[in-house]
């Protein structure tokens, strides 16, 4: 379904109203396959929600080690700081 979507032109950067794009929740739900063709299609791997959360914190939250790889491999920043603080490595 993402890829047809993606075909028809949808927004791959598109937010929520907690300014989630479909990158950072697909790394929250551990959706590997979609996170992998969200960054092939141009996602925005650094941009952060509401609360300062970043795909790649979430990968980290929920302990998801084959997205974090995903995510660093295609040049996610590890230091970047949510509204708490917290990078990555502190989680």
């Amino acid at each position: 379904i993402v890829k047809l979507l993606i075909k028809n032109g949808a927004d791959v950067n598109k937010e929520n109203n907690d300014d989630d794009t479909p990158l950072i929740l697909s790394c929250r739900e551990g959706y590997e396959n979609t996170v992998n063709l969200l960054i092939k299609n141009g996602s925005d791997i650094n941009k952060n929600n509401k609360d300062g959360d970043t795909p790649l914190i979430w990968a980290c939250k929920n302990g998801n080690e084959k997205i974090v790889k995903l995510l660093i491999e295609n040049g996610a920043d590890v230091s970047k700081e949510n509204e708490n603080d917290d990078t990555p490595l502190i989680l």
